[in-house]
């Protein structure tokens, strides 16, 4: 689908304030020099790029702000087989803001969240993807500081741990059985 004006318009207005209300938005959305659209056209867009998967609107979260760490795990895979699998394994886990294919040195990239640096290391040393077969070699970067975006897409908040996502499960580690970590998806 390709977007008009109009679209990129309430694309952008969105983006500064995704709580704007359509009687608001719809005065900043021009169809001409002179014309805007009315409430029920720009909400019409809004659920036409939804339903085509342009856009979503949601509640994103200033990891900095929590005092949350980040890093960045890079991955150099076997072969396709392994990039797939992996993708695959970590697509849904609550921990990972950004997962890529990419090309290179390494086959994927990796941005993960956690609330401190222990954190993370435990992530890596037991429930992240570095010691999963098919890896070649791998790379880690801690992040100092996240400039942009300010607010991640990442859901730290659910309902029940969700641990067995990815074949690591909580009740076999020892972090977790100690109380150091309250296990992935309960941040």
């Amino acid at each position: 689908m390709a977007l008009d004006n109009i679209d990129k318009q309430i694309i952008r207005e969105l983006f500064k304030n995704g709580r704007e209300s359509l009687t608001t938005i719809n005065t900043r959305i021009y169809k001409d020099e002179s014309e805007t659209m009315s409430h029920t056209g720009v909400k019409n867009r809004i659920t036409k790029l939804e339903s085509e998967e342009i856009l979503k609107v949601q509640g994103n979260i200033n990891v900095e702000k929590l005092k949350y760490k980040a890093c960045f795990i890079l991955l150099e895979m076997k072969n396709y087989e392994e990039i797939k699998k992996i993708l695959k394994e970590y697509s849904d886990c609550p921990r990972v803001f950004l997962l890529a294919h990419v090309t290179g040195q390494y086959n994927v990239i990796m941005g993960v969240i956690g609330q401190n640096i222990d954190v993370l290391h435990r992530y890596i040393n037991y429930c992240g993807p570095t010691n999963k077969e098919g890896i070649l070699h791998s790379q880690i970067m801690f992040v100092s500081t996240i400039e942009t975006p300010k607010f991640l897409p990442i859901n730290l908040f659910c309902d029940k741990s969700q641990e067995n996502k990815c074949g690591n499960v909580c009740k076999d580690c020892e972090a977790f059985l100690s109380g150091n970590c309250d296990g992935c998806g309960n941040f």
